[in-house]
């Protein structure tokens, strides 16, 4: 038959993970994409702390210089568009209380 491969040359289906292994992974990026972020911000005088995870909304804590900045709002932007472009959808970033 033309255009079918062989059983052998078709590919493997990913592994799929068990709720516990993908909800870790989620934090580990997650946590990577705030940890390459700090630099740039530490470089002003302020930083970023991961404080939770809710779902899809992450909570961060900006200290330092972000303190009371007007561009606090456009970190917290920047934050959100790492992660987004890290994990495939869409998540909120929000300041921590």
């Amino acid at each position: 038959m033309h255009g079918t491969l062989p059983a052998s040359e078709i590919p493997a289906a990913p592994p799929v993970l068990d709720p516990a292994a993908a909800a870790a992974l989620r934090e580990k990026l997650i946590a990577d994409a705030v940890a390459e972020l700090r630099p740039n911000i530490q470089k002003h005088g302020g930083d970023c702390e991961l404080v939770k995870i809710e779902g899809t909304t992450v909570h961060v804590k900006l200290t330092g210089n972000c303190v009371g900045c007007v561009l606090a709002s456009v970190t917290i932007q920047g934050v959100q568009g790492r992660l987004m472009a890290k994990l495939g959808f869409p998540i909120r970033v929000v300041p921590a209380a």
